[in-house]
């Protein structure tokens, strides 16, 4: 019985299966954070995307009383309807926070949302809150504010 136990110790045979499953399973766990990190990217520029969409929506929003007065020399917001172009722009964007300001120079986006994971999913991480600003001015036929 003894020397039946001592070959039993002795035998390697599966060791390079229980060593094949440990290094699966982290592989696959890497793959998983890998997916998971560009899906969140992905989200995160498709967020940015809109954040530069309601500001350029703003920048658009010239005070044309005082362009006009200055015979076209002079480019500035209307900081009002920057405003309220570049919300409702992001009026449409469901489940997403938004800030937003502008000033007779430039409009200033802020959003937020939260990005669905796959993987983290087991982990319990389901969500990711994610992040993007843009700023905006009006440019002229030159090219510059």
């Amino acid at each position: 019985m003894i020397a039946r136990v001592r070959r039993l110790a002795a035998d390697e045979g599966g060791q390079a299966l229980v060593l094949t499953a440990v290094f699966l399973l982290g592989l696959v766990a890497v793959a998983g954070l890998v997916a998971d990190g560009g899906l969140v990217m992905a989200q995160r520029r498709d967020l940015q995307h809109v954040a530069d969409a309601a500001a350029a929506a703003g920048a658009m929003q010239l005070d044309e009383a005082t362009y006009r007065a200055s015979g076209g020399a002079t480019v500035v917001l209307d900081p009002s309807a920057a405003g309220s172009a570049a919300i409702a722009y992001l009026i449409g964007e469901t489940g997403t926070d938004h800030a937003v300001s502008a000033d007779g120079s430039q409009v200033r986006v802020e959003v937020s949302r939260q990005a669905t994971t796959a993987f983290l999913q087991v982990l319990g991480v389901t969500h990711v809150e994610i992040r993007a600003h843009a700023v905006a001015a009006p440019r002229t036929a030159a090219g510059g504010p």
